[in-house]
């Protein structure tokens, strides 16, 4: 009779486990879709961020636009691809100089150039819109005069010296997933972006 009993309370004990185990494998399951989605996003934002510094890093040093586009396209490395999933925007902000012009004393973009696949919307914005010529400088049109170039997001001493500048590089890029971590509910940006000044 004493075996008879211990038997059972094994097996109700075993059926007790299992049952505790089955409730909370799904809450492990999606633990470990987490931590590793986290990771993975993590990963490719250093990887945009890095090269959107890199980007801002090159035209600093008096490489021209075009000569920066194409390095960071030989230095990308998954998830940037700029030929399909991700987009450049290459910006040199400029505080005017010359006196007597509309933008004197006033930060304006002085340089852009976009480059990529995807969409993706400066966050510089100007108070109106400006044309930009040809390769390998993309320099503004009447850039002294032209109050539409004006970048009204930015700080006023941002560029301390009048006629002085700053490289800006904005990278977008899509972040593919890992794990089905979305099916349980946890959002997980699908597009990446950095800035980098300098």
């Amino acid at each position: 009779m004493a075996t008879h009993t211990l038997l059972r309370r094994t097996c109700d004990s075993r059926g007790q486990s299992l049952i505790e185990f089955s409730i909370l494998l799904p809450f492990l399951v999606m633990l470990a879709f987490g931590v590793s989605e986290m990771g993975w996003l993590l990963l490719d934002q250093h990887v945009v961020t890095k090269l959107a510094r890199e980007g801002s890093n090159l035209i600093s040093r008096n490489t021209t636009i075009q000569d920066a586009e194409t390095a960071l396209g030989t230095m990308s490395a998954r998830p940037v691809n700029f030929g399909t999933s991700s987009k450049v925007i290459f910006s040199v902000l400029k505080k005017g100089a010359t006196t007597g012009t509309a933008n004197y004393d006033r930060i304006f973009l002085y340089q852009r150039h976009e480059y990529g696949a995807i969409s993706g919307v400066s966050k510089l914005t100007t108070s109106g819109s400006g044309a930009f010529g040809s390769a390998p400088d993309y320099i503004a049109a009447n850039s002294d005069n032209n109050t539409g170039l004006q970048v009204t997001n930015v700080a006023s001493d941002l560029i301390a010296p009048r006629g002085g500048m700053v490289y800006v590089t904005e990278i977008f890029t899509t972040h593919s997933l890992l794990t089905p971590v979305n099916r349980f509910g946890i959002i997980v940006p699908t597009t990446l972006y950095s800035i980098a000044y300098f």
